[in-house]
């Protein structure tokens, strides 16, 4: 079990201190027609740092619109990608460098099956095919 208390972390009796940083995912809109309607949603995963969680919550709203844009749509009408809001935040482990994770989900294998962490979504697809990687070995 995780207790957290005075900013740390205690896991099987030994103390964690935390990073100072998130992974935040954010959910956009992009709209388009008159009136506007989303025609796609994109979910994107920047890194903020922060004391704790509410901190980083804070920042990443303030950084949200910094990916906000106009574009044209395919028929020539304009467009906007909107920030909707926050879908989930996660404390990293250690500070960001290379090799550092700062995204997991876990997912069941089996297509028709909900994924483990109860979310009730199936496992995605990966595309393109060709960057679906071969296991290393079947067991």
């Amino acid at each position: 079990m995780t207790e957290r208390f005075n900013g740390s972390v205690a896991v099987d009796d030994s103390l964690v201190e935390p990073s100072g940083w998130f992974a935040v995912q954010l959910r956009y809109a992009y709209l388009a027609g008159d009136p506007e309607r989303s025609t796609l949603v994109e979910d994107r995963v920047i890194l903020v740092d922060g004391s704790d969680e509410e901190a980083a919550l804070g920042r990443a709203v303030e950084m949200a619109p910094l990916y906000e844009d106009d574009f044209e749509a395919e028929d020539g009408e304009p467009g906007a990608i909107r920030f909707e809001g926050i879908v989930a935040i996660k404390e990293l482990d250690d500070p960001p460098m290379a090799g550092i994770e700062v995204w997991h989900e876990f997912m069941s294998p089996d297509p028709s099956q909900p994924s483990i962490d109860g979310e009730g979504e199936p496992l995605p697809p990966v595309y393109p095919e060709e960057m679906a990687f071969p296991r290393a070995r079947d067991d």
